[in-house]
């Protein structure tokens, strides 16, 4: 008999990644965990930040979402990514997984005879 979660579907869901919008709140995911959300306050924008400890999170203003947004991918990709330039970090961080695109009829006739050859025994 499966377990329960099984049987729901909810284990092979896609993973979110890069930034998630929830109706006027914005997440960022990485690593199966939302690690900022940037939202709408009285006083402008609310950030929160989740990426230093479990049980610690950082809170900081902004004046619009997108600065909001910007000052959550470089805090995160600095402590997240550490040693990586943080332009590449930050595009790292954000980066959305792209779904597989349809092969050419080239690249099929490619595979077919890369699988055709017979593996070498070692």
């Amino acid at each position: 008999m499966l377990p329960p979660c099984n049987s729901t579907g909810f284990v092979t869901a896609p993973r979110p990644t890069g930034w998630v919008q929830h109706g006027e709140h914005w997440g960022l995911w990485w690593g199966k965990r939302q690690i900022a959300c940037v939202q709408p306050s009285a006083k402008g924008v609310r950030v929160v930040l989740a990426c230093r400890k479990l049980w610690q999170d950082k809170e900081v203003g902004a004046a619009t979402i997108a600065q909001g947004k910007r000052y959550a991918e470089r805090w995160c990709a600095a402590r997240l990514l550490e040693g990586v330039p943080l332009k590449d970090a930050v595009a790292q961080l954000v980066a959305k997984d792209e779904p597989a695109r349809k092969l050419s009829r080239i690249e099929m006739q490619q595979q077919r005879r890369l699988n055709a050859i017979p593996n070498p025994k070692l």
